[in-house]
């Protein structure tokens, strides 16, 4: 999770334009929530809240997907899955008797297929649940509860 701070550029059709003045960094690269060309001005869309106008200061709430559970999805859980995969192979005799090291290929790259498998099914269940847009904290001091009401 990241916190901005950006001012209020214009209010219309229920969003907010919001103008970040930042310089490109590794973790605002990775969010990709922001239109922009470069180490300039960041504009967002986001929903507005009552009260909110142009000119107001505001601090957002932007949440970034974690490269560590991409890391452990990607590599480490299909790594497991092939050596417990391999294990499994050579324990099971019945299934090709004479060859232990075929069959614990055939078992090791089969549990890797099916690791990297629910990889995609999860990453499509994500993609489904679609994308959080930024949050406004706070309004020039005021939590946007006490703005609306």
């Amino acid at each position: 999770m990241i916190q901005e701070e950006g001012i209020v550029t214009a209010v219309h059709n229920g969003k907010a334009t919001i103008e970040i003045n930042k310089t490109a960094a590794e973790a605002c690269a990775r969010c990709g929530v922001c239109i922009s060309a470069g180490d300039v001005k960041r504009l967002l869309e986001i929903q507005t809240i009552a009260g909110l106008s142009a000119g107001n200061k505001v601090i957002l709430k932007i949440d970034t997907p974690s490269a560590y559970k991409g890391i452990a999805l990607l590599l480490l859980f299909p790594l497991l899955a092939f050596f417990f995969g391999c294990i499994v192979g050579e324990k099971v005799t019945f299934i090709l008797p004479e060859s232990t090291n075929l069959r614990m290929g055939i078992f090791g790259l089969l549990s890797f297929s099916i690791s990297l498998l629910g990889a995609s099914l999860y990453d499509k269940r994500l993609r489904a649940k679609g994308f959080r847009p930024p949050v406004i904290v706070s309004v020039e001091g005021e939590r946007p509860e006490d703005a609306e009401g």
